[in-house]
Order: structure tokens, then C-alpha cells, then sequence
């Protein structure tokens, strides 16, 4: 039975045998003496202990209750004593005074441990890895070549590409063989950095030169800014590829937010793939002094402050999980309740992610139909301070929250921690921000609808009113418009627009019977407004146009609005007045039976025209169908008095 102690080490709460921390302060004291002399000795010792405290947490996540004699031992080995320096042994032995004591209870144990047998088991191979290292590992399990494997991987690619993934995801990686393996990980590099070091670290990371991921991100915005198409109207946004601008720029600020910073000469040199140990750290660091004189002192207080910071603030969770870690240890098997509680842990986690699912695919939703509907904005949208709402609206409302949650899901996958307060306090100070936009946007808007205009009804003057039937058509574009065939968005007012133009189908038929023989049409123009001037304004401005030939009433299909009006629940209402004993036929191509409204104002057309029109003389009618209007209202040609419409029923 052995003493176990609990250390403040580099920030970090570690539970440690006695005779192990005894091991270890040896250890640290002689790398103390050698590098006495080296330039940067305190940079030097402080990267050391950061990397001696990263492995010790990857040996407690693997359910060590705590740190052993062996487990120091084999981070020594991997880290590599003083002695071991090529062509120093004099100058080591010089440095340590020839003190062999010393170092003897640390190498002793190097003697004590027992490698027995084990199963062969699937591991990715870390050092000859091009992707992954799936491939390589698979190779090394069976015994074969690994390019075989690449190029059976290649050839069969649409088959393996997702066990590629699985396997990738699944199964560990060679570097958790033996502590302080050589492995390669992602990091921001922050030596090489234009805007935060994504491009930089991913160059490290795949071995290319940083070029060449800034010209893959930067191409996208060049193209987005040359594209009018890439803002195309209701069009769906290709954001999961890098061909549309937002969805790179979403991708590198994610990368951004999860991926940490190379600080220490560890990380360095594990973004390199390089081996960690005293001669790389030392090399690493001299090499950064040589170019930034004065730059390793404040550096190393900048490290070591922030692992106080990190140890401060999860060294009570350490220190938890190893207690719980130690109890789970010493119990031997589970009961019935541990097993009900297993379940329903697993169950609460499955509801949490299905929520959680659900909730980034709504949000990323709404936010690729915002971006959809940008070109309409300024048909809708004042410059000014409804312009910047409306902007942080979408960036700040819709998009933080997705950006944020996909953020802290790979976080959680890859149990990055560092700076996860600055970073949730970031996310909910940004969305703050966003629901003021909002409220402001909704505030700001909701006024610019709230008056409704005085209705005035102007006569149509036709050409010929006593034909006997009359057949409503539409008029054609003549050009002008261009309709929208994407069905990701089938949201009108604005499926068909110019750059200066939207279109609207805001057009109502009223079919009544007139009190002379001959077909009477009527225009009501309606609008809201801020004031009830301004919507007076708004309604004397919309244009519309009718014509007749000989018995054919042609009508535009909805009416125009400009970048300077705007919309604000511009309609038109048609009355046309069927004498009795005439007949009428409205063209089943026009198809007004959706009209475009911002509820703003409950005062809205249809009850402001049914103040200034008798709802009792409107009568029923369908598209594609001819109508006869009688003393008792229109009456279909040709139906059968046993028969009913639809819209009887």
C-alpha cells in the first residue's frame, strides 16, 4: 500500500503516488542543473512541466485512480533524461556533479517494468499516417503493405468513404500505446498567422505549405464578390461546400473557435508531428528566442499565468472525477440500480442530442432562409438603423447560437477546455446583442404598418362594355420579370424581380352584378404606412394596368415595387360588375388565391374594404370556369342543378 499525495502541478490538480512525486521532483530538479546555463532555462522547464502534466492527464482520463511510479517512468523515458543528449555525457556529467544518487531512484524503476504479451489489437499508425493513418493501421494489423491499402481505399473510395470515417472516429490512435508517442495534432499556428492561424495550422497539420488553405478559403469570397448568383433569389445555399462564400467563412470561424492555440513547444511540435521531448523543447525554444529577443519571458509568465487559470478553474473538477474514477475502481461488479442508472443516463444523453440536433438544424434552417431572402431586403428594409438591425438580426440572433452550439459539440467531442469561459461568455454576450436587433428591427418595422390609407375607388374605362361575355385573362411580363423556379423557398411576395424591381401578386377579383346592362371594372388601391399620409402616398403610387380586346379583359398579375417606396402591404382590389343575363370566365392561370401581408395592422385590406364595400353583392366564383349572372347571383354554364362545386359544400 502506497501513500497517495494530490499536487498543484502546472495548474492542474494530480493525484500522485509519494514515491512517484518523489521520482518526479528528482527528475525536475536535475533538468534544473542541466539547462542552468541555456539561454531561455525558465521557458525551457516551464514547456517541460506543461508536457509532463499533458500526459498525466491522458493517464487519469484513462481511469488511472492516480499517478504511479511507472507512469512517471514512462513519461521520463518518452521525454528523454538529461544523459540521454547526444555527445553530452561529459558536460551532463559536469552539470549534475556526478551525483549518480540522485538519479537512481528515478532509473531504478525503469527495471521494474513488466511487459507481458498482449493481443493484437486495431490501432491508426500515427507515424506513417497520410489521413487518419486508417489505412497504414489496418496495414500494420494484418501485415501487409500499407500502399496496397491506399490504393485499394482509392479505388473503392465511394464504398469505404464512410467506414473510412467510422473507423477514423472509432478506433485509437497508435500514440495511446505508449505515453509521449509521436502523434500530430491540430492547432492554430500562431507564429505563422494571418487571421487567427487556421490556414496556417491546417498547412502544418497536412504538411503543405500555409498558401495553400488561405487560396481554398480566400477563392470562395473572390467568387462571391464577383457572383451576383451566389445571392441568387430564394435560391437554396450550397453552404456544405466551399463554393459559397458564408459557408467557408461559418467553417473557418468554427475552426477558429475549436481548434486551440500552439503555446507551449509541445503543442509546436506536435502540430509538426514531431517528437516531444528535452532536445525538441529546448531546440523549439532557442529557436523562437534567437528571432524575438525579450519574447520568452513574458511568453513563459503568459503560459504559466493562464495554467493557473485553467487550474483554478478545473482543478475542483479533477479532483472530482478522480475521487469518482477511484470508487468506480473498487467496485467489483454493478447492481441492478447502477445498471437502471446507466440507462437512464444514457437515455437523458440521447434526448439531449436529439434536442440538440434539432435545435441546430431549425436555427441553421432559418438562417440559410434569411440568407435567401437578402436581395428582398431592401425592398422591405429602410438604410439606417433598420438595415443594421436586420443585419445583426441574422448574424447575431440566427447565426451565433448555430455557430455556438456546433462549437461546443466538437469541443465536448474533442474535451478541448481551454478558454471555454471567455467563449460561452463571448457566444450569449453576442446573442444579447441579437435579441436587442430583433426587438428593435420588429419595433422599427411594426411602425412602418401601422396606418392604413383612405381607400378611393378609380373607374376602368373599357373599350367595349356591352360585349355579352367577358374572359379574364393575364397580361404577359413583356420581359421585365424574371420568375423564380427554385422550390426550395416557394415563398412569394418576391418570386419574380429585377435589380431595381420586385414583384407582387397582391390582387384581389371581386365579381358583383351590375345595376346597367353593360360590365363595369373598378381599382381599389390600398397601402399602409408610418402615418396615414405616407400611405395615402404609397397607394397613389402603385401602378396598374388594364386593357380590353374585343371580349378579353387582360390584368397584371400583381403589381411593382421599388427599392425607394418599399413594401408595405401595397394591394389592389378588382370589382368587376357582370350585368344579368352576361357571361363571365376568369383564366385558370391566374391563381390569386395566397395574397402577400405583413399582419403589422390588424386594420388590414380585406377589413378596410369591407368597410368601403356591401360584402353581400360579392359573389363566388373558380378559375377556368364560365358563369352566367342571373337575378339571383352567378350561375356555372353548363353544371347540372343536381350537382355542386367545392366551394358549395
Amino acid at each position: 500500500m502506497k501513500k497517495v499525495i494530490n499536487i498543484n502541478f502546472q495548474g492542474r490538480v494530480v493525484p500522485i503516488e509519494e514515491t512517484s512525486y518523489d521520482i518526479l521532483k528528482q527528475y525536475i530538479d536535475s533538468l534544473r542543473r542541466f539547462f542552468a546555463n541555456e539561454e531561455g532555462k525558465e521557458e525551457i522547464i516551464n514547456d517541460i512541466e506543461s508536457r509532463i502534466a499533458e500526459l498525466f492527464a491522458e493517464v487519469l482520463k484513462k481511469g488511472s485512480t492516480c499517478i504511479t511510479d511507472i507512469d512517471v517512468n514512462n513519461i521520463i523515458t518518452s521525454m528523454g533524461r538529461p544523459e540521454d543528449f547526444e555527445g553530452e555525457e561529459e558536460n551532463v556529467k559536469t552539470q549534475l556533479g556526478g551525483d549518480k544518487n540522485q538519479q537512481s531512484s528515478y532509473e531504478q524503476t525503469t527495471n521494474q517494468q513488466q511487459f507481458t504479451g498482449e493481443p493484437r489489437r486495431l490501432f491508426r499508425d500515427e507515424n506513417h499516417k497520410v489521413l487518419g493513418g486508417v489505412c497504414s493501421g489496418i496495414a500494420n494489423y494484418f501485415g501487409i503493405d500499407r500502399i496496397i491499402i491506399r490504393i485499394l481505399a482509392i479505388v473503392t473510395f465511394g464504398f469505404v468513404f464512410i467506414p473510412y470515417l467510422i473507423v477514423w472516429i472509432a478506433v485509437p490512435s497508435s500514440a495511446t500505446k505508449v505515453i509521449g508517442s509521436t502523434r500530430k495534432r491540430l492547432f492554430r499556428d500562431m507564429d505563422d498567422k494571418i487571421l487567427a492561424g487556421v490556414a496556417s495550422g491546417l498547412g502544418n497539420y497536412f504538411g503543405v505549405n500555409a498558401w495553400i488553405p488561405r487560396v481554398i478559403f480566400l477563392i470562395p469570397f473572390l467568387s462571391f464578390v464577383t457572383r451576383w448568383s451566389n445571392w441568387g433569389m430564394f435560391d437554396f445555399p450550397h453552404f456544405l461546400s466551399l463554393s459559397f462564400s458564408p459557408g467557408a467563412t461559418i467553417i473557418y470561424i468554427i475552426l477558429w473557435l475549436i481548434l486551440p492555440e500552439a503555446i507551449t513547444s509541445a503543442d509546436k511540435l506536435e502540430m509538426k508531428g514531431e517528437r516531444v521531448d528535452l532536445n525538441s523543447i529546448k531546440n523549439t525554444i532557442q529557436t523562437d528566442m534567437e528571432g524575438f529577443k525579450g519574447r520568452a519571458e513574458k511568453f513563459g509568465e503568459e503560459i504559466k499565468d493562464k495554467a493557473q487559470q485553467f487550474g483554478k478553474e478545473f482543478g475542483p473538477k479533477a479532483q472530482q472525477f478522480s475521487t469518482e474514477a477511484a470508487y468506480a475502481a473498487r467496485r467489483g461488479s454493478r447492481g441492478l440500480g447502477d445498471i437502471i442508472a446507466l440507462i437512464a443516463k444514457i437515455f437523458a444523453y440521447f434526448i439531449l442530442g436529439v434536442v440538440l440536433f434539432t435545435i441546430v438544424i431549425t436555427l441553421f434552417a432559418i438562417g440559410v432562409a434569411c440568407l435567401g431572402l437578402l436581395p428582398v431586403k431592401d425592398f422591405i428594409i429602410y438604410d439606417g438603423w433598420q438595415n443594421i438591425f436586420a443585419w445583426g438580426t441574422l448574424l447575431l440572433f440566427i447565426w451565433v447560437p448555430v455557430i455556438g452550439i456546433i462549437a461546443w459539440i466538437i469541443r465536448k467531442l474533442i474535451k478541448a477546455k481551454r478558454n471555454s469561459f471567455i467563449l460561452r461568455g463571448g457566444f450569449i454576450a453576442l446573442w444579447v446583442v441579437g435579441w436587442f436587433c430583433l426587438i428593435s428591427l420588429i419595433a422599427s418595422v411594426t411602425r412602418d404598418f401601422k396606418y392604413t390609407n383612405t381607400p378611393v375607388e378609380d373607374n376602368v374605362t373599357l373599350t367595349n362594355a356591352r360585349v355579352a361575355k367577358l374572359e379574364v385573362r393575364l397580361s404577359g411580363y413583356n420581359g421585365k420579370y424574371y420568375k423564380n423556379h427554385n422550390r426550395w423557398l416557394e415563398i412569394e411576395p418576391f418570386a419574380g424581380f429585377t435589380e431595381d424591381t420586385a414583384y407582387v401578386p397582391n390582387t384581389r377579383i371581386r365579381i358583383i352584378k351590375s345595376k346597367t346592362d353593360s360590365f363595369q371594372v373598378t381599382v381599389l388601391k390600398m397601402s399602409d404606412g408610418y402615418s396615414k399620409a405616407q400611405a395615402n402616398e404609397l397607394a397613389e403610387k402603385v401602378t396598374y394596368n388594364i386593357s380590353q380586346t374585343d371580349s378579353v379583359l387582360a390584368l397584371y398579375k400583381g403589381i411593382t415595387i421599388n427599392k425607394t417606396d418599399k413594401f408595405r402591404n401595397q394591394r389592389i382590389i378588382i370589382t368587376i360588375a357582370v350585368p344579368v343575363g352576361k357571361r363571365i370566365m376568369i383564366d385558370d392561370k391566374i391563381g390569386w388565391k395566397n395574397h402577400v401581408h405583413f399582419g403589422f395592422n390588424n386594420d388590414w385590406s380585406d377589413r378596410r374594404s369591407r368597410n368601403f364595400y356591401n360584402d353581400d353583392d360579392e359573389q363566388d366564383w373558380d378559375t377556368g370556369k364560365e358563369y352566367i349572372q342571373t337575378e339571383k347571383g352567378l350561375e356555372r354554364v353548363g353544371k347540372d342543378k343536381y350537382s355542386y362545386d367545392s366551394e358549395d359544400i
